[in-house]
């Protein structure tokens, strides 16, 4: 399959090398000015870069994809696939900036989504698939502009297709690019209330503020945040969460377990027992407040959240009072651009069933 990756960073070059080593065509394509420059400017000369992969056995190798670009149009024009693997608050920007250029037939794939592909379908009148990722397949980071480090994959991912239709079709061209990519979500809304980073990366921050502010850069998130108390934070969060997927014909899952599935092969091991040795892998950071776990994760992950749950009568005071905190810590106002399910569908008045309607 052809597939292009947008974003150049961790996410995307991660994945991008995964699809390489499996015989896949792949472009990639930068669409910001901000981030990663320097290794990306290093690797448009070098037509490629290095990958360490600890999945693999420590396995070191050069992937070369077919293009690495800021040239929209050769990009998508190539694609089959489109991966959108940028944060979700540039999805605005990156829908309008490929809308010309994608044809019918085409899938666009957002990891994560957050019900993304709404602001797709705005700018795209095209006959296209949508698929939405609550997480990535595999995870690490860009190591000092040198080479791309991964580090862990999920043993279990799963994906959500809008329309709920092509789930099967989706999946099938999925499993064959990513081997633990077998899994669906009924739909979009599931994928983005299971999304664990709307949970943990805001609790972990706001409990741990003066810590990271005090450490400089010396925090270990999953190691030091998630005391017995702040747990009891994330159980609470999981019972309003739990409500809302209630409501819409999903079967309710709590943070922990929905970790436990995708992070650990052996499902008969308790799921705190797997949560603190993900934890004691994990890496450092946040190093500053002023982060996207706070700048993305609330105002994408919660407003949207906040704005389901008035619509089915489901409490989200929780949420709210983590919105409230998140802008006092940051000295502004995350609810001013918050992703709403009223922004989304493009209608003030929104109901149950007309959100029903729009994710089938």
């Amino acid at each position: 399959m052809k597939i292009t990756i947008v974003g150049c960073g961790n996410s995307g070059l991660i994945h991008a090398a995964k699809l390489l080593q499996n015989n896949h065509e792949v472009g990639i394509l930068k669409t910001s000015n901000t981030f990663n420059d320097e290794f990306f400017n290093v690797i448009s000369q070098e037509g490629g870069y290095n990958v360490k992969d600890e999945t693999n056995g420590g396995h070191r190798f050069f992937v070369r994809p077919k293009f690495i670009t800021r040239d929209v149009e050769e990009a998508i024009s190539f694609a089959d696939i489109i991966m959108v693997m940028t944060t979700t608050s540039q999805h605005e920007f990156v829908a309008q900036k490929i809308a010309p250029y994608v044809r019918d037939g085409q899938i666009i794939i957002l990891v994560p989504g957050y019900m993304g592909s709404f602001i797709f379908k705005k700018y795209i009148q095209k006959d296209i698939i949508y698929s939405e990722w609550e997480t990535t397949a595999y995870n690490g980071r860009i190591v000092d502009s040198m080479y791309v480090h991964i580090t862990f994959y999920n043993p279990r991912n799963a994906i959500s297709v809008l329309p709920t239709a092509k789930t099967d079709y989706v999946l099938g061209l999925m499993s064959q690019c990513f081997v633990n990519t077998k899994y669906a979500r009924r739909n979009i809304l599931e994928s983005a209330l299971h999304n664990p980073n709307m949970i943990v990366h805001p609790i972990g921050i706001l409990f741990s503020a003066s810590r990271i502010e005090h450490s400089k850069g010396e925090f270990w998130m999953y190691k030091e945040a998630f005391t017995d108390s702040v747990v009891n934070v994330i159980k609470a969060f999981d019972k309003q969460k739990n409500l809302i997927l209630q409501e819409f014909g999903c079967e309710p899952l709590d943070y922990f377990e929905a970790a436990k599935w995708r992070n650990e092969e052996n499902l008969n091991i308790d799921a705190m027992t797997v949560f603190r040795s993900f934890a004691n892998a994990a890496n450092k950071g946040p190093s500053f407040i002023n982060h996207r776990y706070l700048n993305e994760d609330v105002p994408m992950g919660l407003g949207l959240f906040i704005s389901i749950g008035k619509i089915v009568g489901v409490d989200t005071s929780i949420q709210e009072s983590i919105m409230t905190l998140a802008s006092a810590l940051l000295n502004k106002d995350l609810r001013a651009n918050a992703r709403t399910i009223q922004y989304l569908l493009q209608k003030d008045d929104v109901t149950k069933e007309e959100i029903r309607e729009a994710i089938k």
